[in-house]
């Protein structure tokens, strides 16, 4: 026999995880004790056809084989359970609430908004139907836990459980009207009690509404006074006191910048979330129980978030003799709508964005910022509370307050920091965008990083060692996040360090042995070089500014935060942590794993390709390997760098570079079309070239050489020297081009591919094998397979391979000289003359080669050969 259990006083969600589990376990019994919710009870009256429950007294406890408990972890809590009667029998649990302990696997408890939506969970996965009447009292459940899901602790998962119920026929209807029926008289004389006797009172800063109340009667629902009270005080922190018959009932509810009252509430014996909390105690008395809640809270209330706390800092901030054109670049760079003025650390002023584009728009880009900052600045203290800066910004109007420490500019505070104190995760913090994005993914990512080479999995492991015995935040940024999101190949190593990168540098290079380490002074980073050749980069986090586009950037310490938004593109301003306690988790500031998924390269402000030019190659290069599109902004943004003119402050050194890098890819034809699509190519070179990156060659797996002369394939000489202008090749690459066209020069020249009738496409004129053989023997075949993807060569050069291919000549100088012929220029002229025999066919095997050599010896080579064999084109 197995029997279904719950906490004593059942809400809905306990009603509904007892039915649902029952269709897990369908010849469970269902067994109950004690009173229920008011509510709950209204709902069993008028079902009870259609709940059938037992009560402990008539269950045979011997025959009991299993227990499920639902909605509590604790068989103590259970209505009817004696304690340490039952504890030799299996036990399997479904409960949210929070728990500590060492998990089973008969043990399904998470940290979601109703224990009803893990049981619906296992309903799905069995494919069991429901009926209307169940998906309407499982919907019930779930609402009545999570606030009509609107708690704090409402997941996803919450949502989607309803949204499946929906589909099964549930009832919303049903659902509003038992939680929205209103109070009984019993209720609203506690109700009254509560208000009459509450009072605020402060524990380290923390204020927390705390009332008491008496009734000599049990009355159900003080969950929904409860509810009624937060309301009505609108309290952060509430505990209520409430003695009815023998027991003291104390419920504890938060918004979530409270106390977290389950902790309060476990002294006493109780349980429950951070948010919403209560327990019982007999024979106690509610003086007792005050004297002790208020103990508990004086010991375990943190202290009050102060301005410190939720400061943004270093400052970005300007000088007074700024130009304001210079400043509109910061404010757009950053997004922010102000930024203080400092002379050396003193605050001497601010100046907002709006008094900045009106200046600008009067035609005073060039003046100083100090003729239109305000110098009557509001500031707070580092050690204010966030209620005084809450204050300050709805007194004056303001979004960002300068905060002062010493009289010394510490940090700045903004709308954003108050809103993320006041409504918790409704705006993300720098904390919840680094844990809430990721958490979920981390096993996912863990078992990418698994998947890794060994060699890959040993360096992040010994990372790992040094960041955690030096106390570093220690993370992989950049391409290695990427390609490994992605399930493509990486070997892109890049740590950034919050904390000395130097430091870590050495205490790495010295756990890996065998590993030369380099430093970079002037952008505080360093390189370690291994034994195979390859390396990985250490940097602290950093800042990058550009004093000029196509500049080098200016480095400066800064948070993570700021170290990612110094890069291109959001897909690569990832990082993974690599510290033991955070190992996997994902920080994505600025929605990169977004625009993964999307196929979407986005640059994470408006400046991106001004300040670097370099980056709109790389956005072509990353939207071509990976078959992304540009984001409408970023597009915008390319278009609008281009008319600026920045690619003609660009160093050629730079361009070349970038290029390079996309003649490496295998996509280098659709890189190659974009390039000139987007007009990169034309405002670079200053012309119209014929380009060729519609080969499907471009697209292949074959070497840069080759995607090179394909690329040039349609051009003149006078053309690519235009290229050679404004591209620092390395010599392999000029000298295979230049070989490329004086061969095609040649050929040309001789007659090869020109036009001719409209009858014909193209003249058929003959050209001898002999005057092609001027130009091609010994031919790289690299250049051959180039020139016969031309369709003008085509033709002539098949003949022409045709003809090579017959040719098995066996004599050579060596031979020669045995035959008597004298060294010099003689041998040569034989050579060749048996080479053009065997091309013009003349020659089939090895004794007309020798009698044809004999022959050419007799006579001295006076007499050619007659009637040259041609091919056509």
């Amino acid at each position: 026999m197995i029997v279904i259990l719950t906490h004593r006083q059942m809400d809905f969600d306990a009603l509904a995880s007892m039915v649902a589990a029952q269709k897990i376990f369908p010849d469970s019994l269902m067994v109950v004790d004690g009173k229920s919710n008011p509510y709950v009870q209204d709902f069993i009256a008028l079902a009870r056809d259609r709940l059938p429950f037992s009560r402990p007294k008539d269950v045979d406890w011997a025959k009991v084989e299993k227990i499920v408990l639902v909605d509590t972890h604790n068989l103590q809590r259970a209505a009817g359970i004696k304690e340490g009667v039952f504890e030799q029998i299996p036990l399997v649990i479904y409960d949210h609430h929070p728990y500590d302990g060492f998990l089973t696997e008969e043990m399904h408890i998470e940290s979601i908004g109703s224990c009803t939506t893990l049981l619906i969970e296992e309903l799905r996965k069995m494919a069991v139907q429901l009926s209307p009447f169940e998906a309407t009292l499982l919907a019930l459940g779930i609402y009545d836990d999570t606030g009509s899901l609107l708690f704090e602790s409402t997941t996803v998962r919450d949502v989607k459980a309803v949204a499946y119920l929906l589909e099964q026929g549930a009832n919303l209807g049903v659902v509003a009207e038992y939680l929205r029926k209103p109070l009984i008289e019993e209720q609203k004389e506690l109700l009254q009690q509560l208000l009459d006797n509450g009072k605020t009172e402060d524990f380290r800063g923390q204020p927390v509404y705390i009332s008491w109340a008496e009734s000599d009667d049990y009355v159900g629902g003080l969950a929904l006074i409860a509810h009624r009270v937060g309301e009505m005080e609108g309290a952060e922190t509430l505990f209520l006191v409430v003695q009815m018959e023998n027991r003291v009932y104390l419920v504890g509810r938060s918004r979530g910048r409270g106390i977290e009252v389950n902790r309060i509430t476990q002294a006493f014996g109780g349980a429950g979330h951070t948010r919403a909390a209560s327990a019982t105690v007999k024979h106690a008395s509610v003086a007792e129980i005050l004297k002790q809640l208020k103990g508990e809270l004086a010991q375990q209330a943190h202290r009050i978030n102060r301005v410190r706390d939720i400061m943004s800092y270093p400052v970005k901030t300007v000088s007074p003799e700024m130009k304001l054109s210079e400043v509109e670049q910061i404010l757009l760079k950053y997004g922010h709508t102000g930024v203080p003025v400092a002379q050396g650390e003193k605050l001497v002023g601010i100046i907002s964005r709006r008094d900045v584009d009106k200046a600008i728009k009067h035609g005073l880009a060039h003046a100083p910022v100090k003729g239109f900052m305000t110098k009557d600045v509001v500031v707070v203290e580092a050690d204010s509370s966030w209620e005084d800066v809450q204050r300050t910004m709805v007194q004056h109007d303001i979004g960002r307050v300068p905060v002062l420490e010493e009289g010394k500019l510490a940090g700045i505070v903004s709308r954003s920091d108050i809103l993320r104190i006041i409504h918790g995760s409704a705006v993300p913090t720098e904390m919840s965008l680094t844990r809430h994005r990721s958490l979920a993914m981390r096993e996912d990512i863990l078992g990418l990083l698994e998947e890794l080479p060994e060699q890959i999995r040993s360096l992040l492991a010994a990372a790992q060692q040094v960041a955690d015995e030096l106390g570093y935040s220690v993370f992989v940024v950049g391409g290695f996040v990427r390609d490994i999101l992605l399930k493509v190949p990486t070997q892109d190593l890049d740590f950034v360090i919050e904390g000395d990168g130097h430091a870590f540098a050495r205490a790495l290079a010295q756990r890996l042995q065998d590993v030369q380490v380099v430093f970079h002074d002037q952008f505080g980073t360093a390189r370690l070089d291994f034994a195979d050749g390859s390396h990985l980069d250490v940097a602290s986090s950093r800042r990058e500014d550009y004093s000029s586009p196509g500049a080098l950037p200016q480095v400066e310490e800064s948070r993570l935060r700021d170290d990612m938004f110094r890069r291109d593109f959001t897909i690569n301003a990832m990082a993974i942590a690599v510290n033991s306690v955070r190992y996997g988790e994902l920080v994505d500031y600025y929605g990169g794993l977004r625009d993964l998924k999307q196929g979407e390269i986005r640059f994470l402000h408006n400046l991106s390709f001004i300040e670097d030019p370099t980056r709109i190659l790389r956005a072509l290069r990353f939207a071509g390997r990976y078959g992304f599109r540009l984001a409408k902004e970023t597009r915008e943004g390319l278009y609008t760098a281009l008319d600026a003119g920045v690619l003609q402050k660009l160093s050629i050194e730079r361009f070349t570079e970038e290029f390079m890098h996309m003649l490496s890819e295998l996509k280098f034809g659709v890189m190659g079309e974009s390039l000139l699509d987007m007009g990169v190519f034309p405002k670079w070179f200053g012309a119209e070239l014929p380009w060729d990156f519609t080969h499907p060659g471009l697209n292949q797996a074959i070497s840069p050489e080759r995607k090179w002369l394909i690329c040039l394939r349609r051009m003149d000489r006078s053309q690519f020297e235009r290229i050679e202008e404004k591209l620092r090749l390395a010599r392999e690459l000029k000298g295979i081009a230049y070989k490329f066209f004086d061969i095609m020069d040649g050929l040309l020249s001789l007659g090869v591919g020109e036009k001719g009738s409209e009858a014909s496409p193209y003249a058929r004129e003959k050209i001898s094998l002999k005057s092609l053989d001027q130009y091609l023997e010994g031919l790289p075949a690299l250049l051959m397979e180039v020139l016969l993807w031309d369709e003008r060569f085509r033709d002539s050069l098949e003949a022409y391979t045709e003809a090579v291919k017959a040719i098995h000549q066996t004599v050579d100088g060596t031979a020669l000289r045995q035959w008597g012929v004298k060294e010099g220029p003689e041998i040569g002229r034989i050579l060749k003359a048996v080479r053009l025999a065997w091309l013009e066919g003349k020659l089939q095997t090895e004794e007309e080669e020798k009698e044809f050599v004999l022959g050419l010896l007799k006579d001295g080579l006076s007499n050619r050969p007659k009637g040259e064999t041609t091919c056509s084109t």
